[in-house]
């Protein structure tokens, strides 16, 4: 029994690799076929059906993937005993290690964030959303004096950020590391920003209508 749900596991994990894969020679997830991936992967079709549904199923296992490599991530970046300054470095050195080993995965996220089907696009916000609590969860212990409301806002613009840098650096050559360092100190640059304004922002100074 172990060894057929070993081998089960394997297929599975072969049939998300094949996915990928042919997101990485420049196909865009909607467009693949299950009989593309099974094909891919060395498997029959219907053996495809064993693991998943139809190709909707299978990109939200991508989905569940990437959630969980972010966790992990986040779990190895964040040490209280350490300055908020020293934080932000390591989680960008972090992050900026893991887009480029994990490039295809981040395009299918940005090709179906926007462009996937409903359910596709409703795991990737969710996703999103957890990753943005957990920042400001964390900034509950960086930033003390931040009232939660703005520890929310902040940590949704360093998602924001994020995101928005994911992209470039998905369009960066592999052999142009110059590129790659600018935009970390970029990345790094704008969630100080972010958190140095959060730090100075005073609810009762914005404008109130008349």
């Amino acid at each position: 029994m172990a060894d057929r749900a070993e081998k089960k596991a394997r297929t599975r994990n072969r049939l998300i690799d094949s996915a990928l894969a042919i997101i990485g020679f420049g196909a865009n997830f909607a467009s693949i076929s299950l009989r593309e991936v099974a094909k891919t992967a060395g498997v029959v079709p219907t053996s495809f059906y064993r693991h998943f549904d139809d190709m909707e199923e299978l990109g939200l296992a991508m989905v569940d993937e990437l959630g969980l490599n972010l966790r992990r991530l986040m779990r190895g970046s964040f040490d209280d005993k350490e300055p908020l300054e020293l934080i932000v470095q390591r989680c960008a050195d972090a992050f900026f290690r893991y887009v480029p080993e994990n490039a295809n995965l981040l395009q299918f996220v940005n090709q179906s964030r926007t462009g996937g089907t409903k359910a596709l696009q409703d795991a990737i916000r969710d996703e999103l959303q957890f990753i943005g609590s957990r920042v400001a969860t964390e900034l509950s212990t960086y930033a003390p004096e931040l009232n939660p409301q703005t520890r929310e806002v902040a940590a949704s613009l360093i998602v924001s950020a994020m995101l928005e840098n994911t992209t470039h650096l998905l369009s960066i050559p592999d052999d142009n590391d110059t590129l790659r360092d600018e935009l970390k100190q970029r990345t790094i640059d704008q969630i100080n920003i972010i958190l140095a304004g959060a730090k100075h922002w005073a609810p009762d100074n914005t404008p109130r209508e008349a």
